[in-house]
């Protein structure tokens, strides 16, 4: 259940109170739910569904240290339900959707498309929670992280295709060793690496108060990069990422790499190039990332402190804004005064209000649409009553 101020905050300018905002996205959501279907149907191929989900678990075990991470750098704004929300959709919808489209196309054709096909039904939901619930994603880091959620699901919904499909051929642990590769390092696989992406751009649309083409551009141009990417990364490009990974290991632990040239099914330098080959071949895009989130970071540390620094006391306290001001990335500031679940809660309001303070002045929003700024001022200053 959502905590109903948080509730408030994020639904008060949903995108949803005039009939046509509703009827483009029920189309939207009617046509990706008959593609989702028709994938469903093409991908397997008659079998019982069960051969698959049977997997889901260990997909999802496999993604769990991944997940943390993200919501770790979403804790600012944290909405959980949000999280489960995107990996769901694009596990049921969005992933099964793309898997329709790849199924027009045989090899090599195929592997030309995939990229396009797959980052665009990713970060369908994505798109549609930036556009529908504004308040969701508001900086690029708020972008990276949603995308890279559509990409876990994609990714985990992937790995139990394949390793069911897999269990034709080798046996369970040949199966298991191939196609766990996909996760990568802690679950952030390529998927994830490429939809994240893909959100950044999403982020900066929702960081720019321009309209049209120029708010939306960088989220075109970062799509397109990563469909490319990712094309070409099926299209043979990954034995680049493959070659590298397995020849720094070979070297180090001084084996011959023509004695286990072979030897995918099990631990060793190919199997291990399969898992982190794919960051040799999207360091570049990696990098920009990282340096987006520590920008972006900033960003966000920089509203806060001059929208809560005009706040009363009852607010915001000012030993409270000098712990705020000494912020770092991976270092929040807790109001040890408190008991824990109190202090995050203040945090989290104050946060948000911060945010939305900010949103009114920047895009010249009327009276009516700042209540979510008197609820959450009257949220905090509850809080403080109460534990007090």
């Amino acid at each position: 259940m959502l905590d109903p101020i948080v509730r408030d905050y994020l639904f008060h300018d949903l995108r949803l109170k005039c009939t046509r905002d509703k009827l483009i996205l029920g189309g939207i959501a009617v046509a990706v739910v008959i593609l989702a279907f028709l994938g469903w149907v093409d991908v397997l191929e008659g079998r019982n569904p069960f051969v698959i989900w049977v997997w889901v678990p260990y997909s999802i075990a496999g993604s769990l240290i991944g997940y943390f991470i993200l919501a770790f750098l979403d804790r600012e704004r944290r909405v959980r339900a949000f999280h489960l929300l995107t990996i769901v959709s694009v596990m049921v919808v969005a992933g099964p959707a793309a898997a329709f489209f790849n199924g027009l196309f045989e090899a090599p054709i195929k592997f030309v498309t995939v990229g396009f096909f797959e980052e665009g039904m990713k970060i369908v939901p994505v798109l549609l929670l930036a556009i529908y619930v504004p308040n969701l994603i508001r900086t690029r880091k708020d972008g990276i992280v949603y995308g890279a959620l559509a990409g876990m699901g994609f990714n985990i919904i992937e790995i139990g295709f394949y390793i069911a499909k897999q269990l034709h051929e080798n046996s369970l642990l040949e199966s298991l060793y191939l196609h766990s590769t996909r996760f990568g390092l802690w679950g952030l696989g390529s998927h994830i690496i490429w939809s994240a992406f893909v959100g950044l751009g999403i982020g900066f649309a929702a960081e720019s108060t321009k309209h049209g083409w120029a708010k939306w551009s960088r989220a075109v141009y970062f799509y397109l990069i990563a469909a490319v990417s990712h094309s070409l990364y099926d299209l043979g490009l990954n034995g680049l990422g493959i070659i590298v990974v397995s020849q720094i290991e070979s070297m180090i632990r001084g084996i011959d790499l023509s004695d286990v040239a072979t030897e995918v099914y099990g631990p060793g330098p190919i199997n291990d190039g399969m898992r982190y080959g794919v960051y040799v071949w999207t360091i570049v895009l990696i990098i920009v990332m990282i340096v987006q989130i520590r920008r972006s970071f900033r960003l966000e540390n920089t509203i806060q402190i001059d929208e809560l620094s005009t706040e009363d006391p009852d607010v915001i306290t000012e030993p409270e804004l000098q712990q705020l001001k000494g912020e770092r990335l991976f270092f929040k500031r807790r109001y040890n005064e408190f008991p824990k679940q109190v202090g995050a809660k203040m945090v989290l309001y104050q946060n948000m209000l911060a945010i939305f303070k900010h949103r009114i002045l920047q895009q010249h929003l009327s009276g009516a649409s700042a209540e979510p700024v008197a609820a959450l001022r009257g949220a905090i200053q509850a809080l403080r009553s109460q534990a007090g």
